[in-house]
């Protein structure tokens, strides 16, 4: 079998969207091809041609990511396959390999992925570094614990309007919560794009922008699933984004979304582990939760992350990385840091906590507990109380989170 492997050209984005929707087992229209044009960027697409036909390929996204102190150049993982004619070959691995070291040569000292699947990418130095939840409540279980205040002006807005007042909002959110990824305008233009097909039966968007002050506060887009086999109204309103600049806001979105007409039930899905609707409620129970993994990060260059991030309390670790997929990573870093800064080294003393490269992702945003990772045999500890010094060092005060899917 005679592959090559390289990246597409602009005319060649058709038949790269088409295949990796195949590799989904779906087929892409062109409506699909459209969307993902606005945010292809094809220096940075690897396809994989048998002959003259793609039968594989990834694509990487030049992101920014929001990590504990700050943020840094991460990249994107996204609309990664291989056709069914062409499994169980080794192509995965060989693009999982060539896309690293293009991001490592690129200076990205981050990766990360939303998974199709949990198995696949441990093996690739992934790691889940943030959850995710999909919640559902009765709309008539829905009261709060406490009365929100009315918010000052909530308004329907259309699609432009959003685009221009939404990322204000967006971007306040973003900078305290690690995890989070700073979208551009192709971005913001591509997560409102709104295909008939991917509604399932359920309406166009409604976007509605919260103001106080004639400033935007929040704002949510969601769509109504009508339902009127019983001949009263039980529907479900499906929320896809709502964010927040303040938590009164939220609340007060919530409540908006939860208030609304004819409908029997809400339900969001991508939202953050610690989303506080739960605490809102005044019979959380009735609130469905279920917990998946989110994003998953890769730590493409050890040294660069682990100084390119502040830590809670002061500390210092020698923490050995093993990394046989990217040996560039292998190896023992001295870290010293805390909140006001960071120094990490290469060194040859000896390590305090040992640890593969899947599980340095996994803790790298502060989500993951070093003795939880110890408890699953994915840490060791060299030094007796390093492991509670990495968490106190590493932990951080709001829960890893990534609104953004990509």
């Amino acid at each position: 079998m005679d592959l090559t492997v390289r990246p597409v050209s602009l005319d060649e984005v058709d038949a790269f969207v088409r295949a990796q929707t195949a590799s989904f087992g779906m087929t892409a229209r062109d409506s699909d091809v459209a969307a993902e044009r606005l945010i292809f960027e094809a220096d940075r697409s690897l396809a994989v041609f048998d002959g003259e036909s793609q039968v594989g390929g990834a694509m990487a996204a030049t992101f920014e990511m929001t990590v504990p102190g700050g943020r840094l150049p991460t990249a994107g993982i996204t609309s990664v396959g291989v056709l069914p004619t062409h499994r169980r070959r080794g192509i995965l691995t060989s693009l999982m390999r060539e896309q690293l070291e293009d991001i490592h040569r690129r200076g990205e000292p981050l990766a990360a992925l939303w998974a199709s699947e949990s198995g696949i990418y441990g093996r690739f130095g992934y790691g889940i570094a943030a959850q995710s939840s999909t919640i559902k409540i009765p709309r008539e279980h829905s009261a709060f614990l406490r009365p929100v205040e009315p918010a000052e002006r909530l308004r329907l807005v259309d699609r432009d309007e959003a685009l221009r007042t939404f990322p204000q909002v967006y971007e306040r959110v973003l900078s305290g919560r690690p995890g989070h990824i700073a979208r551009n305008a192709a971005w913001w233009d591509y997560s409102t794009t709104d295909l008939e097909h991917d509604r399932d039966g359920a309406s166009a968007y409604f976007f509605v922008l919260l103001e106080e002050n004639g400033r935007p506060e929040g704002y949510a887009y969601y769509r109504v699933k009508q339902d009127w086999s019983a001949h009263l109204p039980a529907g479900e309103l499906r929320v896809q984004e709502l964010q927040g600049a303040s938590p009164r806001a939220v609340a007060q979105l919530w409540r908006y979304c939860l208030d609304v007409d004819l409908v029997a039930k809400v339900s969001a899905q991508h939202r953050a582990p610690d989303d506080p609707l739960f605490l809102l409620l005044a019979d959380p129970r009735r609130l469905e939760r279920r917990l998946y993994d989110g994003l998953y990060v890769r730590v493409v260059d050890a040294a660069a992350a682990l100084a390119g991030r502040r830590y809670r309390a002061p500390g210092r670790l020698v923490i050995e990385v093993r990394d046989g997929f990217c040996p560039w990573n292998e190896g023992r870093y001295a870290l010293e840091g805390g909140p006001d800064g960071t120094e990490c080294s290469p060194t040859r003393a000896e390590p305090d906590v040992v640890l593969d490269a899947t599980s340095l992702g996994a803790v790298y945003l502060g989500g993951v507990a070093f003795r939880a990772l110890a408890a699953g045999l994915r840490a060791e500890e060299r030094r007796p109380g390093a492991l509670e010094e990495a968490d106190l060092m590493f932990g951080v005060s709001m829960a890893p989170w990534c609104g953004h899917m990509f």
